[in-house]
């Protein structure tokens, strides 16, 4: 489901900046040559430079429209029902100017292959805190069911670690659906909750880490067959007679990195096998990631990848009845309904992506100069 976000002022700032003015003078003369036949390059790229050009031609023509109102609202000679009609048609004018200034910030930053994965892995695990820590799990499990049910994503459970009283010790699901992965990313991190237990009057503290691997659309081309060792095993643990009696676990071993994975959770060894291929390929993407981050990330707010899944990233007060994202500075009041995963949570998740937006674009603004110069 596609959700259009209004973008912060400094994102429009930016735009309206010097150093945009001229990366986007740029590329619209490589648009015009392009045109013309004057430059040779690959067909997605001169359908790029054509979208930012058109943006921008919009743009300012509806810069200069507020200009012009802006001209005849001040003018002295103008009477009052003139003024009071250019006032109402400057402000639809601004409205529309904020929308395309939107719009171009969204198409100027290059998109990847990740930015529009409609795969991810969630995995959360339990940290510190004992019970508490799991109950605080399990509650982010059911938050994040519920978040990819209000977006109409499905949610595939792979393994879940409940515990006899209550909560979850840890949990893998495989998420899907449109632009999944550009819309959960940021939830990597660890997460603090703070509050006084039923059965007791002081005040815990207790954390859950979660990861969101990148899957990709095609798993053979991240882990060819005969890239991995498939070792068979009986499973072990509750299950009933099908345990340790048939070899269904699996563990595969990539051999280039020498990571490995192990899926038993499946009653049959065919299962097991797929599960572990996608858990593989997500592995393996994240490191991709990871190493693209290491060039560009090193300056912004938000950082995308295993670095970040050691930090704290958001507290659950539930004395102030708080959520706080520390990356952002952002705090929203309501943790219950935070956590029925609605649109308060999607709010939060809205202003995590246009910050990563904002910090792109700066990163672009900057390199595409660099480029051109060098």
């Amino acid at each position: 489901m596609h959700r259009t976000i209004r973008l912060a002022s400094s994102i429009r700032s930016l735009l309206k900046s010097e150093k945009a003015e001229r990366v986007l003078s740029q590329i619209e003369r490589h648009s015009r040559d392009s045109q013309t036949g004057l430059t040779t390059v690959q067909p997605e790229m001169i359908s790029y430079w054509q979208m930012v050009a058109q943006d921008a031609a919009l743009v300012r023509e509806k810069f200069a429209e507020v200009q012009q109102l802006s001209s005849i609202i001040e003018e002295d000679s103008a009477d009052a029902e003139l003024i009071s009609m250019a006032k109402e048609e400057r402000s639809m004018v601004r409205e529309s100017l904020d929308r395309l200034l939107d719009e171009l910030a969204v198409h100027i930053v290059p998109t990847t292959e990740i930015d529009v994965l409609s795969k991810c892995q969630i995995e959360l695990t339990s940290g510190a805190g004992g019970q508490e820590a799991m109950l605080f799990t399990g509650e982010l499990l059911d938050m994040y069911a519920a978040l990819a049910q209000n977006n109409g994503w499905k949610w595939e459970p792979f393994q879940v670690d409940s515990v006899a009283l209550g909560g979850v010790r840890s949990a893998l699901v495989a998420v899907s659906g449109s632009n999944v992965y550009s819309t959960l990313r940021f939830e990597a991190g660890v997460h603090r909750v703070q509050r006084v237990p039923i059965n007791d009057t002081r005040m815990h503290t207790s954390t859950s880490s979660v990861s969101v691997l990148p899957e990709p659309e095609e798993i053979s081309v991240i882990v060819p067959s005969d890239s991995v060792k498939i070792e068979t095993m009986r499973a072990s643990g509750p299950g009933g007679q099908n345990v340790n009696k048939r070899s269904t676990a699996v563990r595969m071993t990539h051999k280039e990195t020498g990571i490995a994975v192990h899926c038993m959770d499946e009653r049959f060894q065919h299962l097991n096998i797929q599960i572990a291929y996608k858990r593989l390929a997500a592995i393996l993407m994240q490191r991709q990631v990871d190493a693209m981050n290491e060039k560009t990330t090193s300056d912004r707010r938000l950082q995308v990848g295993s670095k970040a899944r050691a930090e704290k990233i958001r507290t659950y007060n539930f004395q102030h009845d708080r959520v706080t994202d520390h990356r952002i500075q952002m705090t929203i009041k309501g943790v219950e309904e935070f956590l029925r995963g609605g649109t308060v949570l999607q709010s939060m998740i809205d202003r995590l992506t246009e910050q990563h937006l904002e910090d792109r674009l700066k990163h672009f603004l900057d390199t595409f100069e660099l480029d051109q110069t060098s």
